[in-house]
């Protein structure tokens, strides 16, 4: 089975060009389709007047916010107790 998932080809979501993805579920070629996915998603989303809508792993990898600093918080109470 992961052989034939191996050799599928896929276009990428925003050049068109055919690649052999390295992860199952993978849109883009490159980091730099990928990233201009989300710039347009970006400028559609100002354009109409909203928040873009994030990934979970663009919050999950997100390092600040009210709940990076409650996370960094917890962290610092328990280094001082042990």
């Amino acid at each position: 089975m992961t052989v034939m998932w191996d050799v599928q080809e896929r276009n990428c979501a925003v050049c068109g060009r055919v690649f052999i993805p390295k992860a199952p579920h993978a849109k883009y070629c490159s980091e730099a389709c990928r990233r201009e996915h989300d710039l347009r998603r970006v400028k559609e989303a100002r354009r109409k007047g909203a928040k873009p809508k994030l990934d979970r792993v663009d919050r999950y990898l997100a390092g600040s916010g009210a709940v990076h600093d409650e996370i960094m918080a917890m962290r610092r109470e328990v280094a001082m107790r042990y």
